[in-house]
């Protein structure tokens, strides 16, 4: 990224940051608001994208009711990130984080980890506020070693972003260096923590079924599982209520060799891994990043636009 560029993105963030300290939490909680409602109205690019992938994964409802999940979910990232931003400017400190979170499934989390000396894999996505269900982890006792992609903007993710990360407990690493970095984590019984709903490429990811559709997932979650085999608990931070949420506990899911070739079996857990977060999407579905490129329709799009170009007129 060219040096002023960075820069200037890192003195605007920061001025945001300290502008956030001094104004009132109603007031920032509806600005955040306005900018999920203007960003669905005028960024016209990711809405119809969001609507075009509701349509994939809900044929069977109504434009009207996808056009609803849509709305909601631009409103829900808006207030994801609004309450990111707080935790950055200290507004929501720990025993606040606590009173927001109803942490009756952590009983089951607790269950499946008690006497167990191995390590722990949670599995996650875009669902629900992912960023604060790594921090209430950690303030519970239970830090997750983080693999995370890093961001264009160096001092932005220096300064801010991983201070903010690792602030209770947790540890990042870049996708880059990450192997290493979680093997050593599993074999020391350690958490690590992935969010394998994303379009990937493929080296990384084998396909699967995904509402429907076959796409590519990452498939570095198995082949760990296989290698280590450590406990592997669906983790979630559903949105109840405004800055109100409830932490959700999936089935451990479980490997069994069961002599097919290994490539196999890395694509059935996989599968297994991604029919869960299917699952969980579609009882909450306004509380996905439906604006991501999950289906890979853009490209799709751009693929089409070259070869019409390509075509000889007579």
């Amino acid at each position: 990224m060219n040096p002023v560029r960075e820069k200037t993105e890192y003195a605007l963030l920061c001025g945001l940051i300290g502008l956030l300290k001094i104004l009132p939490a109603g007031l920032i909680a509806g600005t955040f608001n306005l900018f999920g409602a203007l960003f669905f109205l005028l960024n016209f690019r990711r809405r119809n994208l969001t609507l075009a992938n509701l349509k994939i994964a809900f044929p069977e409802k109504k434009f009207g009711e996808r056009f609803g999940i849509a709305w909601r979910s631009f409103q829900n990232m808006a207030q994801f990130s609004g309450d990111s931003f707080l935790v950055m400017a200290g507004k929501m400190p720990p025993e606040k984080i606590f009173g927001m979170v109803d942490d009756t499934e952590l009983a089951k989390y607790r269950s499946i980890r008690a006497g167990s000396s191995q390590g722990v894999i949670h599995l996650t996505g875009h669902l629900g506020n992912w960023e604060l269900i790594a921090d209430y982890a950690s303030l519970c006792g239970y830090p997750s070693n983080i693999v995370a992609r890093q961001g264009t903007n160096r001092l932005i993710d220096e300064k801010i972003i991983v201070p903010s990360r690792t602030r209770h407990g947790n540890r990042i690493s870049y996708k880059k260096n990450a192997l290493l970095f979680i093997g050593k984590s599993l074999r020391q019984g350690e958490a690590v923590a992935f969010l394998i709903d994303q379009k990937i490429g493929k080296k990384e990811g084998v396909p699967v079924q995904f509402f429907g559709q076959e796409v590519l997932a990452v498939a570095s979650c198995a082949a760990l599982q296989i290698r280590f085999n450590p406990l592997v608990i669906p983790v979630f931070m559903i949105k109840t209520g405004r800055q109100q949420y409830k932490v959700l506990v999936g089935d451990k899911i479980d490997w069994i060799d069961d002599g097919s070739p290994k490539e196999e079996q890395i694509q059935k857990l996989t599968q297994r891994y991604q029919t869960v977060i299917e699952e969980t999407i579609r009882t909450y579905p306004d509380q996905w990043f439906w604006m991501h490129n999950r289906f890979k329709l853009m490209d799709r799009r751009t693929r089409r636009r070259k070869k019409r170009r390509t075509v000889p007129v007579n």
